[in-house]
């Protein structure tokens, strides 16, 4: 017997809403994503063909590639993009070795790894402002808890300016970063550490493994992921860190602690080029997205869990 036509155009019509319906679920996401995510984006990389100096508001010549050849070509480029890449590996190789060290001592079961897990967590929890505050006053030159410890113990004759020197200024920026996001990197650890099942290390000890055997041959391979999350997380962090820098260094001495964030802030609100700061804002962005396919590549998790 025909269908009747109502009723064909009515059940053609709930098909079609059906269908329609997931698109039209996500289409308020899409479109809040599209205002205040991808508008920005397009808009910035428009801007960073034009000469935009916030000195001449109403002058906006078109440059081309103008702002990406003076900004390379700078000597402030060079020796940010040569800090940047010492302090980047520098904190990411040490906040790695503090966060699974710190994993692995409270992935035992020590009586302490309770509380130490909340004083562990503390910095982490500080705002990046306040850390740097924080590291200003126990570096400091003249009152420093760290050069009043070192003088007590003996191990100094007078005070170390740490952050006036530029080497000892690298350093201290490195121990803070360590400081500040070792704990994040911890919990990560830890949560993997304690993913694995105890079959795997009931077996390693049954075939006579060390505790260096099953840490190399059971703990590092199933963690893979992890470093993988870890190493491209705290590699983004290195290398858009500012609060800090800002607190603690102010991008000196002389240009040491000078990262290539710092930079684009100097070209923005400094040297007042928004076309300069743009164009090294994007210049950062596809430098940390290379270094993230480097790490897939690298690393591949996928092969820990096959």
């Amino acid at each position: 017997m025909a269908q009747h036509p109502g009723a064909a155009r009515r059940h053609h019509s709930l098909r079609l809403g059906r269908k329609a319906y997931p698109y039209l679920s996500i289409l308020p996401v899409l479109i809040v994503v599209a205002l205040f995510a991808i508008y920005p984006i397009i808009h910035a990389v428009r801007m960073s063909f034009y000469k935009y100096l916030l000195t001449r508001p109403n002058d906006h010549p078109f440059v081309g590639l103008g702002n990406f050849i003076e900004v390379i070509t700078s000597y402030y480029f060079k020796n940010s993009i040569q800090v940047t890449a010492i302090y980047t590996v520098a904190a990411v190789v040490g906040v790695v070795i503090y966060g699974l060290g710190v994993a692995l001592l409270l992935n035992t079961s020590i009586k302490l790894a309770g509380p130490l897990k909340i004083v562990i967590l503390l910095p982490w929890a500080l705002p990046a402002v306040v850390s740097g505050l924080l590291w200003k006053w126990i570096l400091n030159a003249d009152f420093g808890i760290l050069n009043g410890l070192l003088y007590a113990l003996g191990l100094i004759d007078s005070y170390i300016p740490f952050l006036a020197d530029p080497t000892l200024a690298k350093l201290s920026l490195i121990m803070a970063f360590i400081w500040k996001e070792g704990p994040l990197v911890a919990i990560f650890f830890l949560a993997g550490l304690q993913l694995i099942p105890d079959e795997y290390y009931e077996a390693a000890k049954i075939d006579g493994g060390s505790a260096w055997t099953i840490f190399r041959h059971v703990k590092v391979p199933l963690l893979r992921a992890v470093f993988l999350i870890v190493i491209v997380y705290e590699t983004m962090t290195a290398i858009l860190t500012f609060d800090t820098i800002y607190v603690l260094t102010g991008g000196g001495p002389a240009d040491s602690t000078a990262l290539i964030s710092w930079f684009a802030y100097a070209e923005i609100f400094k040297g007042l080029n928004l076309g300069h700061g743009i164009a090294l804002a994007i210049i950062i962005a596809a430098v940390t997205l290379v270094l993230i396919l480097v790490y897939l590549r690298a690393l591949k998790p996928e092969e820990a869990t096959s």
